[in-house]
């Protein structure tokens, strides 16, 4: 296994393979048959937004992007925004078993898209 020096840190080969943004925004978008503008798009007064929910969650989990950085991509200009979007899911994953479900087809489906380039 490769170990790349990233900002004084060695940084393990498995890192190269992190999908990229777009990829989850895509796959996100796919599954819930939306279209990627329509799953970043601020919509106050929508308490449920599931795909939106979805996508920032798998962003943050799967990329270990800073919150605020993923939040902006969303238009979302507060930690707590974001935060609480992240709090809905994980809430859900353990308290709703076919979400769960639909949750991990999504991810399996973004992580099989994921090739090592040489």
């Amino acid at each position: 296994m490769k170990i790349h020096a990233f900002a004084g840190k060695e940084v393990p080969a498995s890192k190269e393979l992190t999908p990229d943004l777009d990829t989850i925004i895509s796959e996100v978008s796919r599954y819930y048959e939306i279209r990627p503008t329509t799953l970043k798009a601020v919509r106050r007064g929508f308490e449920n937004n599931e795909p939106r929910d979805v996508a920032m969650y798998l962003i943050r989990s799967m990329r270990s992007e800073p919150l605020m950085r993923v939040g902006a991509g969303f238009g979302l200009n507060r930690y707590s925004s974001f935060s609480s979007a992240v709090v809905r899911v994980k809430l859900k994953l353990q308290n709703d078993r076919k979400f769960k479900n639909r949750f991990e087809w999504i991810k399996n489906n973004i992580l099989k898209g994921q090739t090592k380039t040489p």
